[in-house]
Formats: structure tokens, sequence, C-alpha cells
């Protein structure tokens, strides 16, 4: 049929009954007020998804965008207090902006003095999940107690998930003082 198809007395459109025309209005007007909800609720998704991605994506890059260049070395203790063929755990005091920070300030770090002329100092930190390592004399291990990962005196994984070795600290003595280099390894370690 064609635009102008008759009926038995009009064209197509005046023989819709008036009722069917309201309701075919209503319908409409709801499919319009639904695409209207739908573009209402999605962009308040979005909006709140933004608002609480940015903050997300901020905390985990700031370590990374906070960090400065440069070596930032700061004393462990004494050389005598580590004696050779021993590990040892010490405890360095990163520098901070506010003196209120004072409990975040140590960080607990392993010296290993393999010999009289060589020191290698060792983050706490497990290369798996970060967890805090603890150093156990009469095996000669470290041990991390969150997966079981073991690790040799020298850094290397030997058991669990861990695949890479502890990491090590740039380390030097100045006038008698082992001094490491807090910004040798991965931020928050």
């Amino acid at each position: 049929m064609g635009a102008g198809a008759r009926f038995a007395g009009g064209t197509l459109a005046s023989s819709i009954d008036p009722g069917a025309r309201a309701v075919g209005e209503r319908a409409r007007e709801a499919m319009e007020r639904r695409t209207f909800f739908k573009v209402v609720l999605g962009a308040g998704g979005a909006a709140v998804a933004g608002l609480l991605g940015i903050p997300g994506v901020a905390t985990i890059l700031s370590p990374v965008l906070r960090r400065t260049p440069g070596a930032l070395w700061v004393p462990v203790g004494r050389l005598d207090a580590f004696p050779p063929g021993e590990v040892r755990q010490a405890l360095v005091h990163a520098p901070r902006a506010y003196p209120t920070d004072e409990a975040l300030r140590g960080r607990a770090v392993y010296v290993s003095r393999v010999d009289p002329h060589e020191v290698v100092v060792f983050s706490r930190s497990c290369t798996d999940l970060s967890c805090p390592v603890l150093w156990d004399a009469g095996s000669g291990w470290f041990l991390c107690p969150c997966h079981g990962g073991i690790f040799s005196a020298d850094g290397r994984p030997q058991a669990g998930p861990p695949s890479r070795p502890l990491y090590r600290y740039a380390a030097r003595v100045r006038a008698g003082t082992l001094e490491v280099d807090l910004r040798s390894v991965p931020p928050m370690l």
C-alpha cells in the first residue's frame, strides 16, 4: 500500500482508533523517559566511578610521582656492630617532612656481613607481596610468613611463590658507619 492508500472512507491515519493513537503516544513517552533515565543513571555512575577512581589511581602512583632523583643515604649503625658471618636486623630512620611521623620513620633492614670487607643490606620485604620477612638464625634462612616463602642467607628464593631474590640496598661505609641508600630499592619496601 502506498502513501495515499485509502480504506473504506478515508486515509489510513484517519482509520486508526483514537484510543490506539493515545496508547502509541504513551509508549513513545515511556520510551523517551526510559532513554532519559538511562542517560542520567549512566552519567551518574560515571561520575561516581571517576570520583572514587581518581584518588585510587593517585594513591597507587604517589610513590612514583613523589620520588625525587638521586641517592638518599642514611646511617644504619657502626660497622663493628655487625660481626662477620652473622645476619642482624637494624632499624634505619627515613627522613620525613613532619616530626609527627616518628612512628612511620623507622624501616627495618637485615645486615649480612659476609666477611670483614663485604656487607650486604637486604630489604625486609618479600619480593612476592611485600610481606615482612623474618631471619631465622637456626636455619640460616629468611622466612616469609604470608605464603611460606623461604630465602637463603644470600637472599635467593628457595621455596614458595617468590621468584625474585630479596632486594638489596646500595650500601657504603663512611668513617666506620654503615650507610644505605633508601632509594636504591623499589618504593614502599
